[in-house]
């Protein structure tokens, strides 16, 4: 009797978490579906999905709250949900409609549906609809402008870079990168005060170096470039300089304009990263099944696998943390996908939520 109680007792404290100091929601992209998961973490449940448009990724939220922009890679286009009502309120393209397909022909339909008033491909490539469902550009990387008014947006399939005013919902510039050596794929862009950090990758596989490249939020004009691992996934901005996961590999490397990159060692596959304290980073290790919890200033990381009562939860991809800053909330994207409830003191996992496999980012937002 003694030993049922106390494995019941384990069992509650497994599957329960701290109570956060605001009631949220955790949003997670599903790349399978088209939609963004809206998950409660006190119910432990998902109690909404929102239709977004194809292969949605990486998210971003604004300043204030209020919105949550989505990438939809296989869609050439971003939306906007709005936080308060749970649904997508605009959508843009990111990239113009093709007149022309690479080989020179006419893209009839295009003209015959007027493709070129829609403001997302997902309008006419979607299940069931259009074929092939991925179309476009392959926008993946987002960020702010220092005035919160527009949006950058990296793409991977030419290395163009797009600026999004938010007002008008329309590309303003759009300039394909000039290449490094043979990284021509622009993975990702983040700001950093006044500079863009863009990180260019070759086409992959590949072995060969990437980059990562600065430039003037306002002219685009290059300030420093340095090299970086052959697959640089994910470019966080800090105070000093922008840290860079290199999926290929088990580092991190920091990159600061004019100095040597700085390399970190976490385990393999790093793909996403949380600041998570004071020169305090959380590494998303994809390969390893595992987190790093790493201190820029001493180089020090603690490994800690993904592991719950005998269940070890695969692929990692993003974290957010909660409002109060002691949970980080983590995709494990797996073909049986979880929400990982991870505190970061103990650094360990306290519950696991099903989503959808394949999903991918995830941001946290206050009920408004």
């Amino acid at each position: 009797m003694r030993v049922g109680m106390l494995l019941g007792l384990i069992g509650l404290v497994a599957c329960s978490s701290p109570p956060s100091a605001r009631p949220h929601y955790v949003l997670v992209s599903q790349a399978g579906s088209s939609t963004v998961a809206v998950i409660d973490p006190t119910q432990g449940k998902t109690i909404q999905h929102i239709t977004v448009g194809g292969l949605p990724h990486r998210m971003i939220l604004s300043p204030d709250g209020r919105k949550v922009y989505v990438v939809l890679v296989g869609s050439q286009a971003v939306a906007e949900v709005d936080v308060r009502s749970l649904a997508v309120t605009r959508t843009f393209l990111t990239a113009p409609v093709p007149e022309r397909r690479a080989d020179g022909t006419l893209i009839q339909a295009h003209f015959d549906q007027d493709a070129f008033a829609q403001t997302t491909c997902f309008a006419c490539h979607n299940p069931g609809g259009a074929k092939p469902f991925i179309v476009g550009e392959r926008p993946v990387g987002i960020a702010f402008s220092s005035d919160f008014g527009r949006l950058f947006i990296s793409h991977i399939r030419q290395g163009q870079l797009s600026e999004i005013d938010l007002e008008s919902g329309k590309v303003v510039r759009a300039v394909n990168l000039p290449p490094s050596g043979s990284a021509n794929e622009a993975a990702d862009v983040a700001r950093v005060g006044s500079k863009l950090v863009v990180a260019l990758r070759p086409r992959q596989p590949s072995t060969e170096a990437s980059a990562v490249r600065w430039l003037d939020e306002q002219n685009w004009q290059p300030l420093a470039e340095a090299p970086t691992g052959s697959d640089p996934a994910f470019v966080l901005p800090l105070e000093e300089g922008a840290l860079v996961s290199n999926f290929e590999s088990n580092t991190l490397s920091l990159h600061v304009p004019g100095a040597a990159p700085q390399r970190f060692t976490v385990t393999p596959g790093p793909l996403g990263m949380l600041r998570v304290g004071e020169g305090q980073v959380l590494s998303l290790n994809y390969y390893s099944n595992a987190v790093s919890l790493l201190d820029l200033k001493t180089g020090q990381s603690e490994n800690h696998r993904l592991e719950l009562a005998g269940t070890t939860f695969v692929n990692p991809t993003h974290a957010a943390l909660s409002p109060d800053r002691r949970l980080a909330y983590i995709v494990s994207s797996g073909t049986e996908g979880r929400l990982l409830v991870f505190d970061l003191k103990s650094a360990r996992v306290l519950r696991a939520i099903p989503i959808d496999g394949l999903s991918f980012d995830v941001v946290v937002v206050e009920r408004l």
